[in-house]
Order: C-alpha cells, then sequence, then structure tokens
C-alpha cells in the first residue's frame, strides 16, 4: 500500500518495496520495518518506518541496519521515527544515521542538509562562528582541496551537527559548491584560495566577543593574539602587554581577577572569542593569520594596517 509523508513541508509519496528486492535482508529486518521508496529534492532514497512502536533501537543498531539496507537495496536510508528527545538524534546524527521526524525535525546530509524546518538561511547575514571557523579552516589547510562533512568533523573542535549546519550556511551563501558522490556531499571551491578570502569577506566579522585585562593568567587553552601575534608574524614590535586569546566555551569567569576597563597597565589583554583558535599543529600557540586579521583590521594604526596586509598576502604565495 503507498502512503505519503510530509518532508520539509513537502509532500512525498512512498512506494512500498517488494518482498523480493529485500532479498539479502534477515526475515527479523524484513519484519521489523516497512520498507517504500521515495523521491525528494530530486533523490531517490529508501525510507524505513518501525512497524512496533513499542520497540526500540540503540542508534548504533540504526546504523547497522540503515548500512544493510544500503548494501541490498543501494539507495540512501532514512528511518521515520516518531518525536524523539534531543540527545537521542544527537547520538543518531553522530552514528550518521538519516532520519525524519514527522514534519519538525530532518536530518538528510546531500538532500537535506541539517536545519529546521521553517528557519531558512539569510544569505546577506554574516556567517554564524562555526560556519567562520571552518571555512578560515578550509582556507588555511592547502592539503584540503575538498572535503566530506564525515572527513572534516573530527578535525574541528565541533559536533557532527554544527559542522552540518555550517557547511549548508556556507553553501547557501556560494562560498563552497558539492557535488554528491551517491549519499555522499562532497565540498570544494571552484575558486582559489584568495579568490574566495575575497570573495567572503563581507560575511566575515571579528572573532572576539568580549575584550577583559588582568595581571593574572590561568591555567587554560589560550592562545597569542593582537599586538603580541602581530609581532610574531612581522617586524612590528611587541607591546609590554601581551594579548591572549581563549574560545568562550573555555573561559570559567570564577574566582578570576579581572576588569572590563582597559588600560596599558594591566599586564595582559584577554580577548574572549566566539570560535576556538585552534586551527592547526603548526600555530606554535599564535592565533591563525586570517582570524587575527579579522580581529585587527579595525585598527586605524597605518603600520598595524601595513603588517596585517602583508602576512594576508604572504598566505597565498
Amino acid at each position: 500500500m503507498n502512503e505519503t509523508i510530509s518532508i520539509a513541508g513537502v509532500p512525498v509519496g512512498l512506494v512500498a518495496i517488494a518482498r523480493d528486492d529485500l532479498r539479502g535482508l534477515s526475515l527479523d529486518l524484513q519484519l521489523s520495518f516497512r520498507f517504500y521508496r521515495a523521491e525528494f529534492n530530486r533523490s531517490e532514497l529508501c525510507i524505513a518506518s518501525p512497524t512496533d512502536s513499542s520497540r526500540s533501537y540503540t542508534p548504533r543498531q540504526y546504523a547497522r541496519y540503515a548500512a544493510l539496507v544500503e548494501r541490498t537495496l543501494n539507495l540512501p536510508v532514512a528511518f521515520l521515527l516518531p518525536a524523539v528527545p534531543f540527545y537521542v538524534r544527537k547520538r543518531l546524527i553522530e552514528q550518521g544515521v538519516y532520519f525524519i521526524i514527522s514534519d519538525q525535525y530532518v536530518f538528510l546530509p546531500g538532500i537535506l542538509m541539517n536545519e529546521r524546518i521553517g528557519k531558512p538561511i539569510a544569505p546577506e547575514q554574516p556567517l554564524s562562528p562555526v560556519a567562520q571557523y571552518l571555512l578560515l579552516y578550509f582556507l588555511l589547510h592547502k592539503e584540503i582541496q575538498e572535503f566530506t562533512i564525515q572527513e572534516i568533523q573530527p578535525r574541528t573542535p565541533y559536533n557532527y551537527l554544527a559542522v552540518s549546519r555550517a557547511v549548508s550556511e556556507l553553501e547557501a551563501k556560494r562560498l563552497l559548491q558539492a557535488e554528491k558522490e551517491w549519499k555522499t556531499k562532497l565540498l570544494f571551491s571552484s575558486l582559489s584560495r584568495k579568490e574566495l578570502w575575497e570573495k567572503a569577506l563581507s560575511y566575515l566579522v571579528s572573532p572576539i566577543k568580549k575584550t577583559i585585562y588582568s595581571d593574572e593568567k590561568w591555567s587554560g587553552p589560550f592562545y597569542t593574539g593582537g599586538i603580541s601575534a602581530l609581532s610574531h608574524y612581522s617586524f612590528l614590535n611587541p607591546d609590554d602587554q601581551q594579548t591572549l586569546v581563549i574560545w568562550e566555551r573555555d573561559f570559567i569567569a570564577d574566582n578570576k581577577t579581572f576588569t572590563d576597563w582597559g588600560t596599558p597597565d594591566f599586564k595582559y589583554k584577554i580577548e574572549i572569542w566566539k570560535y576556538s583558535p585552534q586551527m592547526g599543529a603548526w600555530q606554535d600557540e599564535y592565533v591563525d593569520k586570517l582570524s587575527l586579521y579579522l580581529s585587527m583590521r579595525g585598527d586605524n594604526d597605518p603600520r598595524v594596517e601595513k603588517e596585517l596586509e602583508t602576512i594576508i598576502n604572504e598566505i597565498w604565495q
């Protein structure tokens, strides 16, 4: 019997898959799910709907079942599920399991990227911190010519869901392109890295969320930024006051002595960043040049402007 469901507000017809086409699957698996063919966003996929709502499966089991069905049907598989808690969705995403929850949530990388229904990405808005991080990471790692979400996510400090949403954002702003290889999305840029940087500049913002000052440097994943980093990368003389950078997730204010009132009398100027300053093992505890440029491009000192332009141009050589 054929049915219709809604995916992202779009009616999608389901065509029941004949039992003969499921040969190779165990009888238990055939009886545990109803299998349908469907077409969404010009992509064909298999929709698997559990037959027994009282029976539960772990995300790892869903991943194993998906692999078996995909191998048999040569189609990407998405599970049609009832409402499930956030932590279950998170674990399904971490396992790479495609799923549809009524008309409320869709996880179909390569077909409809991680997004909540009804929240379109505005192309004219600046990049989110995660999307900016991902774009800069791509620009800085010249060995990466193309990548999938599965490949890039473990190299970042973000989870699969955050990286998937960032990729969707970069695609919406046409900063990255995608090619589909079966159910996997391959991301790349047709521009040179310098051209991509220049195209992206209008969407890029300073990574600094807040600046504080202190005579105390506590334990934490600090990087060197600001004038302190610029003097490292150039011939500019450093200031007596050292600029330190820390990701907002790693900044814990408890029992720390600091002030928002800036003065060169303090030993440390501490920038709290919106995204992680961790970009690669080559950093040697200094922030990367692209993020440094974005954090300082509002500085009106001609010497600073000149050195910033110099270090940026050196990247593309």
